[in-house]
């Protein structure tokens, strides 16, 4: 995990920390709904205040003293992440690869500007500029399509910002009180029965108004619908629902909506990562597998080969397939991001992915300990002192 220790002053270290999965990908409040809508890379995020902003500790409280650090008011190479509550921006650790994200709440916003900057202006760059309660905020696009990418981003903003997919848990838990109220006046089987037809009819209701409705109907009702498509999604991944239409419309419609956790380079864009090791697309592939991955590996002695990875990881995300050559590139820039594990090729041929931990310099390491470890009880113990270890014993 990043380190929590105020390093630099700047917009980045005066927002909120987000929760980060092990292999740094974003924890998503998926009990509140929230999905990611887009994401962009190579962005800036620049103050537009007079003063210093206020720098935030990781639990939220202001940071007591800011002597000695040197006010920046900005941070470039960022990678923005757009959800349906909030904006999301992630900077790299060089040194050592390690994330750190921080985040902006929709709710925090009132309104957001576009403005495309003049060719002589310093702000030539397309940006958006968010106008917050704590200040404005500029974010600056800098890749290629900037244009583009900033009238998307502002139109899901928008959009996000008039849903205020936020207040839905409250609207939900209204709603789940109503239904409790009715099922409440049944007994015995008779409230069973009760419960699962409302729940029946609730789902029903939601899936016929998600096939006949468009993309904003979906998110508006995204919080709900999480809870009910992702029930069948165990059953579409098993393969028990065949290859029809309905199939392929409610695979597309949980990917569309962020429902898996599938990414593909057909809706993903994003230049070479900060890191430099490979582009978003394969350096967010290789978080998202090695989330995968972690506890599996465990299961398996501490390594898995890539042949069984290719059938099980494209298993689990249903009809959004990666390919063998994605897997390899993904695998090939696990260990310069260090996410705890790497591939590994034997002399056979044999490609693996395996655990850190079980790596021939560490394993040789902790054989050494426990065999010196073995051998003072048995010395200590023995009468002459002159037992060993066999190597059935070792292993």
């Amino acid at each position: 995990m990043p380190s929590t220790k105020l390093k630099r002053w700047s917009p980045m270290a005066c927002l909120p920390v987000a929760a980060l999965t092990p292999s740094g990908l974003l924890e998503m409040d998926v009990k509140d709904g929230e999905v990611e809508l887009m994401r962009r890379g190579d962005m800036e995020l620049r103050s537009d205040m007079a003063d210093p902003m206020v720098p935030l500790s990781s639990d939220g409280s202001g940071a007591a003293s800011t002597s000695g650090l040197k006010w920046i008011d900005r941070d470039d190479n960022l990678q923005v992440s757009l959800t349906t509550h909030r904006i999301v921006f992630f900077e790299t650790d060089t040194s050592d690869n390690q994330r750190n994200a921080r985040f902006l709440h929709l709710s925090h916003l009132h309104q957001v500007t576009s403005v495309a900057g003049g060719m002589m202006s310093a702000f030539s760059a397309p940006r958006l500029t968010l106008h917050s309660y704590m200040g404005d905020l500029l974010l600056i696009f800098r890749e290629s399509g900037a244009a583009k990418d900033r009238d998307d981003l502002l139109k899901f903003l928008q959009r996000a910002m008039e849903r205020k997919a936020w207040e839905t848990q409250q609207r939900l838990q209204e709603k789940n009180r109503a239904s409790q109220a009715i099922a409440s006046r049944k007994v015995g089987v008779d409230a069973i029965i009760t419960k699962s037809n409302l729940r029946h009819k609730e789902a029903a209701r939601l899936t016929e108004d998600a096939f006949k409705g468009d993309a904003e109907t979906l998110l508006r009702e995204a919080a709900q619908l999480v809870k009910v498509i992702q029930k069948y999604a165990t059953t579409l991944e098993k393969g028990e629902l065949g290859e029809g239409e309905d199939t392929t419309r409610l695979s597309d419609m949980m990917e569309n909506m962020g429902m898996t956790s599938a990414l593909s380079r057909q809706n993903y864009r994003g230049g070479t990562s900060s890191s430099g090791v490979a582009d978003d697309y394969t350096t967010t592939l290789a978080r998202q597998l090695a989330d995968f991955l972690r506890p599996r590996l465990k299961a398996c002695g501490g390594l898995m080969t890539l042949t069984d990875i290719y059938c099980i990881y494209n298993r689990a995300r249903g009809t959004n397939l990666i390919s063998p050559e994605d897997l390899l590139d993904a695998a090939g820039c696990m260990k310069s991001l260090r996410l705890g594990m790497s591939e590994r090729t034997f002399p056979s041929g044999v490609k693996v992915v395996q655990s850190d931990n079980f790596d021939d310099t560490r394993m040789a390491i902790r054989l050494k300990e426990l065999a010196e470890e073995q051998l003072t009880v048995r010395t200590s113990s023995s009468a002459n002192g002159d037992e060993g270890l066999t190597a059935m014993q070792v292993s």
